[in-house]
C-alpha cells in the first residue's frame, strides 16, 4: 500500500508545484518549474518500478500517467529555456500535464486496489440433464 500512497503524494505535489508556477512570474517561475520537473521524474521512476505488479487496467492508467509525466517533463524543459514571452505560452500546457498525470496516476492507483470481482462458487452443481 506504500506504492499507492507515493504515487498519489507525488502526483498532487506536481500539480500544486505547477498551478504555483502558473500564477508566478517568469523569474518566480522557474525553481518552480525545475522542482515540479523533478517531481514528475521521481513520479515516472515510482510508477515505473510498481507497473509490472498491477492489473492490467491498472498498468493501463499508470502507463497514461507516464505519458502525461514525461509531458509535463518535456514542456518544463521548454518553460525553462524560453524567454519570459514564450514561456508563459507553456505555463498552461504545463499545469494541464500536471493535472492529468495526477488524475491518471489516482485512477492507476484506484483501478489497482479494487477487489476483484468474486467468482461463483465451485460448490455450485449444473444443471441436471434429461434422462432418457
Amino acid at each position: 500500500m506504500d506504492f499507492f500512497n507515493k504515487a498519489i503524494e507525488q502526483a498532487k505535489q506536481l500539480q500544486q508545484i505547477a498551478v504555483d508556477a502558473a500564477q508566478k512570474g517568469y523569474e518566480q517561475a522557474q525553481p518552480l518549474v525545475r522542482d515540479g520537473v523533478a517531481k514528475a521524474q521521481e513520479l515516472q521512476r515510482t510508477l515505473i518500478e510498481q507497473t509490472p505488479n498491477l492489473t492490467a487496467a491498472a498498468q493501463e492508467q499508470a502507463n497514461a500517467a507516464l505519458a502525461h509525466a514525461s509531458a509535463f517533463i518535456a514542456t518544463g524543459k521548454t518553460v525553462l529555456g524560453a524567454g519570459a514571452q514564450q514561456a508563459q505560452v507553456h505555463m498552461a500546457t504545463f499545469a494541464d500535464q500536471a493535472k492529468k498525470a495526477a488524475d491518471a496516476t489516482i485512477s492507476a492507483v484506484q483501478s489497482a486496489t479494487q477487489k476483484p470481482p468474486e467468482s461463483p462458487s465451485s460448490t455450485v452443481t449444473p444443471p441436471k440433464t434429461p434422462q432418457p
